[in-house]
């Protein structure tokens, strides 16, 4: 079957970022303009067609294209061009932009793996004007959320100091084996035992039966408990080297939840717990993938070395940073939570009414005012800024695909 016409121009923009990507990797290597030049236009190539298929989209469904998590994702992705063009047009520095620019790869990925079907309609109960502005603003809000999650990635891999950066770096394998390796190799034999016996008994887990997913729940538990063992680990750990794993871990596991997020979207993965246990499920499928994920990004910097070659402004990637996140909160703050109040009080007769997803735009929505406290009254900036908008972002993701383990009336989508 033909794909429709503005599936054929995503696919189009897909092609030309990728090109793009590419050619900005190059330049990263060979510091020849001519791959610059590619690349922007390549980018430019992109936007438009897929600026086309939004409006096309919308005429043949006859509704505001954001009912399902394709349409959102690129959304997404357009903002994170949108972002992209204007940081290269006015800081003019393709070191960043060749940094950033993966990040529009990364989401239309995701969005080419979900199911793409233009005639999937809205529910009679949610058809309202106030679908455009709560979505659009919550995805605009989004997509500023992973530039600024993106330029903290290159801020820790990047920045050093002039002591460090005399300094050969080479980071050592010893922590993240031991966190994402060792302790859940483990955890998964645990679990294999504790599935054995559960066939031959009624084990509970957490008040829940056991059964052939625990292994998984076990490795979500520990899951949430890995991020505080790898930062005990790394207290005694010199600043470049926590700083390089904590780019390299933040960004894995971020990765590993789009991989389990996608292919949940999509119907290739399904999990097996039907009580409060699917969501470790959920993260322990995250933290497979997420390992995977962390020393792919380890050996596609050349284990270090790439990393050790970037020296950048600290403060210039810090006030991208801010910017970033400046721009997004406002957008992000209309959309997800006042014209949501309004579209939810108008489909459900409530503005609120303690859905998952809901509560999951108030606690981003705090976070990001508890980033911008620290910024403007404590001055904090710099690696704690950097790591806040990976958390932030982290916690986007973790709502965004919420629906498929919390249930709720956001289930529709």
């Amino acid at each position: 079957m033909t794909p429709s016409l503005d599936v054929q121009l995503f696919w189009f923009s897909f092609w030309a970022y990728l090109i793009g990507w590419l050619s900005f990797t190059i330049w990263l290597a060979a510091r020849k303009p001519l791959w610059t030049r590619i690349g922007s236009v390549c980018f430019a190539l992109g936007f438009v067609p897929q600026t086309v298929a939004f409006f096309l989209r919308w005429n043949y469904t006859g509704h505001f294209p954001m009912a399902n998590m394709y349409e959102y994702m690129a959304v997404m992705s357009w903002m994170a061009v949108v972002s992209f063009s204007f940081l290269t047009w006015r800081y003019r520095n393709w070191v960043i932009s060749a940094l950033i620019s993966p990040v529009v790869i990364m989401l239309m990925v995701a969005a080419s793996l979900l199911p793409k079907d233009p005639s999937q309609q809205l529910m009679p109960a949610l058809r309202s004007s106030w679908l455009m502005i709560h979505v659009t603003l919550a995805s605009v809000g989004a997509g500023a959320f992973a530039v600024a999650a993106a330029v903290s990635f290159v801020y820790l891999l990047a920045v050093r100091s002039e002591e460090e950066a005399k300094k050969t770096f080479r980071p050592s394998f010893k922590i993240p084996l031991q966190v994402l390796l060792i302790i859940p190799a483990v955890i998964a034999l645990v679990g294999g035992v504790t599935d054995a016996l559960a066939s031959q008994s009624s084990m509970m887990l957490m008040g829940a039966p056991m059964s052939g997913g625990n292994i998984l729940v076990l490795l979500g538990i520990y899951f949430v408990a890995a991020g505080v063992i790898w930062n005990y680990m790394f207290k005694s750990t010199p600043g470049i080297e926590s700083r390089y794993w904590a780019a390299i871990g933040f960004s894995g596991l971020f990765l590993g939840a789009l991989a389990a997020g996608v292919l949940l979207s999509a119907g290739k993965l399904t999990l097996t717990m039907d009580s409060p246990l699917r969501i470790f499920e959920f993260f322990g499928v995250t933290l497979v993938f997420g390992t995977v994920g962390c020393f792919g990004l380890h050996a596609a910097l050349g284990f270090g070395a790439v990393a050790g070659k970037l020296h950048l402004d600290g403060r210039l990637l810090d006030e991208i940073n801010y910017r970033a996140v400046a721009l997004g909160y406002p957008l992000y703050t209309l959309g997800a939570l006042f014209a949501g109040a309004i579209w939810a009080e108008s489909a459900w007769g409530s503005f609120w009414s303690w859905d998952p997803k809901e509560v999951g735009a108030l606690i981003i929505w705090l976070f990001y005012s508890a980033f911008l406290h620290a910024r403007y009254q404590r001055g904090w900036s710099g690696p704690r800024t950097a790591v806040l908008s990976l958390i932030g972002f982290a916690m986007m993701m973790l709502s965004l695909f919420g629906n498929y383990f919390f249930g709720g009336l956001h289930a529709y989508n």
